[in-house]
């Protein structure tokens, strides 16, 4: 079959092609079909067009790397739609998680390094913190965020990502190693906390 009778052929035989024969081209054809639908449908929440880009691409590559043992109870409209929400969801818990953790960290530091109001104030080591995260991959942000924020272990973000644990470990060296080079001009009493934040 080629690509322009594949174009008109319906989600579910494509689906079926994708599940039973590992057809690439009738995958590209439902990415092509949905793709920009569930980027408009991303961008109208977060606001974010590389956000959403790299939310779409992760719903599909999941979508084909599980294709043997995926079951559907719906249409694929549907069941990609569920899925563009169920990350959103993630996408707005683990900002919130983060910036709960920030909040409680730095209450923490007030103890644990000598009088930190004197250097500088919580915003400013707030706002560092932030734009230094915003500087990770969407995938590296994300296993930093569930090793440093939510204590989950490398198989546990392995297992609940879909990743290797190797590629767990590279993405924690990586986001460290942004955190280390956005602090590494700043004061000497901020480089001590951002040392206590990293092995948390």
């Amino acid at each position: 079959m080629n690509d322009r009778e594949l174009s008109s052929v319906s989600d579910e035989l494509l689906l079926s092609r994708i599940c039973n024969d590992d057809d690439r081209k009738a995958f590209a054809v439902l990415y092509d079909r949905y793709w920009e639908m569930l980027i408009h449908t991303c961008y109208k929440r977060l606001k974010c067009l590389a956000t959403s880009e790299e939310i779409v691409q992760e719903i599909f590559v999941d979508l084909f790397v599980r294709r043997n043992e995926l079951q559907l109870n719906s249409s694929l409209e549907a069941y990609l739609k569920t899925a563009v929400k169920y990350k959103i969801y993630n996408h707005y818990r683990s900002q919130q998680v983060h910036q709960s953790y920030l909040d409680r960290e730095l209450n923490v530091q007030k103890i644990l390094v000598p009088a930190p109001d004197e250097v500088f104030q919580k915003k400013e080591l707030n706002a560092l913190i932030m734009a230094a995260t915003a500087q990770m991959p969407e995938k590296c942000k994300q296993v930093f965020l569930l090793s440093r924020y939510q204590h989950l272990s490398h198989k546990d973000i392995s297992d609940q990502l879909g990743i290797s644990v190797s590629t767990v470990k590279k993405h924690i060296t990586k986001a460290t190693n942004i955190l280390k080079a956005n602090f590494k001009h700043h004061s000497p009493d901020l480089l001590i906390i951002l040392c206590v934040l990293l092995v948390l």
